[in-house]
């Protein structure tokens, strides 16, 4: 039996459709790997091993295992923005994501949701955390810009709470990327804080999740009442 597009259909999946099924078997099983036991660590045969596929099949998805990498990094980040969105999502509908400014009452409350939202989701898989950000730094140039573009991306969701529709100023645009460096730094300290902290004093009992999310609500709200959306 073939389809439209006269790719043979085998249990009611055409070839493209197989195609994509072992595609998202890849990026579970990066996913996996590069989160648990790195991206120097994971080959293209173990990845293959752990997706049950052959690697004539990650050929015809990935040029390379950083190609894979890049896509299951993208798949972290938007784990980690559906999140984010839908916790905002519970302090008000859809203000300040394509419709007006937050009211500046509500600025305190949508941080600590917003960012709570984000930074569990990071906590609960730590894989996630670990590949945005650990596993993709370094890489490749390619790998640099998407990450240096999600970083981006990321300040202009902070963005939208604060001008709408409206553009936002040089002076906007560099505190939302600070704040976005600035969390992910934290994210990366608690990471490394329980595996290998640079020093006595940098440990689990300083990075912890509860209080990175406490200290960056904090942070986040000043910031944004301050410069952001001041007035």
């Amino acid at each position: 039996m073939r389809n439209d597009s006269g790719g043979r259909v085998y249990g009611g999946l055409s070839a493209h459709d197989r195609q994509e099924q072992r595609r998202t078997s890849l990026i579970a099983a990066g996913l996996e790997l590069f989160g648990t036991v790195g991206y120097l660590n994971a080959s293209v045969k173990r990845v293959c091993d752990e997706a049950g596929l052959t690697q004539r099949y990650f050929y015809e998805s990935f040029p390379d295992r950083a190609a894979l990498l890049g896509a299951v990094y993208q798949h972290c980040v938007d784990t980690a923005r559906t999140a984010t969105l839908t916790a905002a999502a519970t302090v008000f509908d859809d203000v300040g994501v394509g419709g007006g400014p937050v009211p500046t009452e509500l600025v305190p409350d949508l941080a600590e949701t917003a960012l709570g939202g984000c930074i569990h989701c990071l906590a609960h898989d730590r894989r996630l955390a670990r590949i945005i950000t650990i596993e993709v730094v370094g890489v490749s140039p390619e790998l640099e810009k998407l990450r240096l573009d999600a970083t981006h991306k990321w300040a202009e969701l902070l963005l939208g709470f604060a001008t709408g529709d409206g553009p936002a100023t040089a002076e906007q645009r560099l505190a939302a990327i600070g704040l976005i460096g600035a969390l992910t730094q934290l994210l990366v300290d608690w990471q490394t804080a329980t595996t290998d902290p640079i020093g006595p004093d940098a440990g689990p009992d300083l990075f912890q999740i509860d209080a990175i999310h406490h200290v960056m609500t904090e942070v986040f709200t000043a910031t944004f009442q301050r410069v952001i959306a001041p007035g």
